[in-house]
């Protein structure tokens, strides 16, 4: 009768210790590239919503104050509104109705109202962290006059909501634009 040599089943113990460190091996890769690329993933999610946040409220803006007909109060001007931050209060040529847009550093928001006495101005914009109107006059010099403005230089730079996970910081984009007064 033939008898079964007993080194011939199965594994030894070395070939198992090495299959297991082996397999360990690749799983880390395996989850180290995963959460990588799920870093990654989140950081471009976050600069997208950014981007896309500074561009709305930019453009939104730009195609509001193509229509200014007269200009009541702004920043950066010899008649600055009676609140901190960037503001600026015009009348549209559109409808003829006041306009507001406002911006305070402590909460980051863009606001914009079609009336200057409404007690809360919708959100426009988050995560603004500068909204900057410089008014120029015709020949291009800084304008301390409101009747003299024809050039109004946006700028607006947002920031991301959370810290990129990546560096640990949030990043920033500004976006840079500017209207001419129709009339």
């Amino acid at each position: 009768m033939l008898e079964k040599c007993p080194d011939k089943n199965g594994f030894t113990l070395p070939e198992l210790l090495v299959a297991v460190a082996l397999s360990g091996v690749i799983l880390t890769a395996i989850y180290t590239l995963l959460v990588g690329s799920h870093k990654s993933q989140v950081a471009q999610d976050l600069q997208m919503k950014m981007h896309q946040n500074a561009r709305l409220a930019a453009d939104f803006a730009v195609r509001e104050m193509r229509a200014i007909q007269t200009i009541s109060c702004m920043e950066n001007s010899a008649t600055p509104c009676s609140m901190t931050g960037d503001r600026i209060t015009f009348t549209s040529t559109l409808d003829s109705d006041t306009r507001v847009f406002s911006w305070s550093s402590a909460d980051r928001i863009l606001r914009f109202s079609k009336s200057p006495g409404a007690p809360v101005r919708q959100p426009l914009a988050e995560n603004i962290i500068s909204f900057t109107l410089t008014p120029y006059d015709s020949n291009n010099n800084i304008a301390m006059q409101l009747s003299k403005v024809k050039r109004i230089d946006i700028s607006v730079t947002s920031r991301t909501s959370q810290a990129d996970p990546n560096i640990n910081t949030y990043r920033t984009y500004t976006i840079k634009t500017s209207v001419v007064k129709r009339n």
